[in-house]
């Protein structure tokens, strides 16, 4: 058994390396963009919307700190959707388990987000914020964040191979999302009509529990119930999902 898992854990490491190879095939600093992009979008996004922000000097912490966590859900989920796609031949042929494929962009989004961590620390240290021991927190934040961000990736995932303007539509729906969960913008910032709204969104509260553990040193806990429900039940959908309808993928493909 010990085996067995081992050896899947080899597999979605190989096929992330492949990801990663191929996503920077041809660029010449390679996987150090993961550092750069976070900053560069953190210069341009301060000079645009510090304005907006109760605390200006704060706001690249701020922006860095919740584009974090906004990247790992867009990128696990945008790059997941055609996994089974992708490797349907495997797929289709092996005895591997078929989550893998979808575990492995995943995966590759963790891995990002490890290297967009570093950008972080580097604006935490420029900033001089002292961090204390909510910090843990922000990793298990990261955590509940992946089980949610899996869960919809399967859900994509299955959808695609019979739908496939779902790529489309998700593509539009998340530039929309970006602006629906207070990544840019401080939410005392938007009308009062939104407040109520914005904090019920799992991907609001992901990334504000993240910010409230490094830039205030505090914890909510009803997010924290709202972290583990949403990461949890939304994990176990978009398993239920896939498995409801794998052997009609398998026909598909």
């Amino acid at each position: 058994m010990n085996y067995g898992i081992r050896q899947y854990i080899f597999v979605i490491r190989q096929l992330t390396a492949r990801e990663i190879t191929r996503k920077y095939a041809r660029s010449f600093l390679g996987i150090i963009w993961s550092v750069l992009n976070p900053l560069l979008f953190m210069i341009v996004m301060s000079i645009v919307f510090s304005g907006f922000s109760t605390n200006r000097t704060m706001y690249p912490v701020y922006y860095v700190t919740g584009f974090t966590l906004w990247s790992m859900f867009n990128t696990a989920t945008t790059t997941s959707m055609t996994a089974f796609e992708d490797n349907k031949n495997l797929f289709q042929k092996t005895k591997l388990p078929r989550e893998i494929f979808v575990l492995s962009r995943d995966y590759t989004a963790l891995v990002n987000l490890g290297f967009s961590c570093i950008a972080l620390l580097i604006v935490l240290a420029v900033f001089r914020v002292r961090l204390n021991w909510t910090v843990i927190i922000f990793v298990v934040d990261v955590f509940f964040e992946m089980l949610f961000s899996i869960g919809v990736s399967f859900i994509l995932a299955t959808i695609y191979v019979f739908y496939k303007d779902i790529k489309f539509l998700w593509r539009n729906f998340i530039v929309l999302l970006v602006h629906m969960v207070a990544v840019y913008i401080p939410i005392e910032r938007y009308p009062e009509s939104l407040h109520e709204i914005t904090r019920l969104n799992p991907l609001y509260f992901y990334p504000n529990i993240a910010r409230r553990c490094v830039l205030e040193g505090s914890v909510d806990v009803q997010e924290l119930k709202l972290m583990v429900i949403w990461g949890v039940g939304m994990f176990l959908v978009g398993l239920l999902v896939f498995k409801y309808k794998e052997n009609d993928i398998v026909k598909k493909l």
